[in-house]
């Protein structure tokens, strides 16, 4: 594992999105599922407004890359 997750996070997906019949709906639900499964990692009182949180920078983050020179590259990112 490196210093950064979002890194190690794309890693272990090449696997999944390079295969000849990548389900991106399947790939993408099983991502859903670990930020649900995050979410309930915190105090009941706080989920739902992380789960605000985690919906606000997903819209964000679609547009922020969508505007960049090749929206279709995974390795992009801010950090």
């Amino acid at each position: 594992m490196s210093a950064c997750l979002h890194c190690d996070i794309h890693e272990m997906l090449e696997s999944h999105l390079q295969a000849e019949q990548a389900d991106l709906a399947e790939i993408a639900a099983r991502v859903t599922e670990v930020l649900a499964d995050l979410i309930l990692m915190a105090p009941p009182g706080e989920q739902l407004m992380l789960m605000a949180d985690v919906v606000a920078n997903l819209g964000g983050m679609v547009l922020e890359k969508s505007q960049e020179p090749d929206p279709t590259s995974p390795r992009r990112s801010s950090h």
